[in-house]
């Protein structure tokens, strides 16, 4: 691939790209994107796989990095096509390892659900663990998970906001919902014991 070159005619001084984007040429973000997409885009699939979502984030995040990155692209250490692949590499490495660690994550954690899903099932459980249960798994996917890394895996809210790559403050809204849910249905159910007199039938 050739790099596109503007001949700048105030100084006739020849910029890449990336030179453009450095001295705030917004065209020149378009033009990045027209000349280094198909690029960016075929290392992103070699990293992540045929996932259309995963490999639109990491070439979004390559993209953010190079505008980011665009002063320190030097001409007279390297071709611009160079730069623009070593910070893809390095770009989409790091979200590979992220993507990798949230799959195995989730894997665990749904396969310890549904261990302690069937371990309940094989006893008598009380109407109030019962009811808790129930009402955890109508919980939203994304509050399940969070109540499951912070109560059961010990995780913090800023290691759950790392893994699940949502706001620090997303997080902590999912699990004061999760847990206002599940404080109401033990409440619930304990005035229902009450109110019957705790007998079992």
């Amino acid at each position: 691939m050739c790099y596109a070159l503007w001949l700048d005619e105030g100084n006739h001084r020849v910029r890449s790209i990336l030179q453009r984007i450095a001295d705030g040429e917004h065209s020149a973000v378009v033009a990045c994107v027209d000349e280094y997409g198909g690029l960016i885009w075929r290392l992103a699939r070699r990293y992540l796989g045929q996932s259309n979502g995963e490999v639109e984030d990491g070439v979004q995040e390559v993209f953010i990095e190079l505008w980011l990155a665009a002063e320190k692209f030097d001409p007279s250490r390297g071709s611009e096509p160079a730069f623009v692949a070593t910070i893809a590499h390095r770009r989409l490495t790091d979200y590979q390892r992220r993507v990798t660690t949230r799959r195995k994550y989730h894997n665990r954690v749904a396969e310890d659900l549904k261990s302690k899903s069937h371990a309940l099932e094989s006893t008598n459980g009380s109407e109030e663990l019962a009811s808790v249960v129930n009402e955890y798994n109508q919980l939203p996917d994304v509050e399940q998970l969070a109540l499951k890394m912070s109560v059961c895996h010990g995780l913090t809210q800023h290691q759950i906001s790392e893994v699940t790559e949502a706001p620090i403050g997303t997080v902590k809204s999912r699990l004061r919902r999760a847990m206002i849910r599940l404080c109401d249905s033990v409440s619930t159910q304990s005035q229902a014991d009450s109110q019957s007199g705790g007998v079992k039938q």
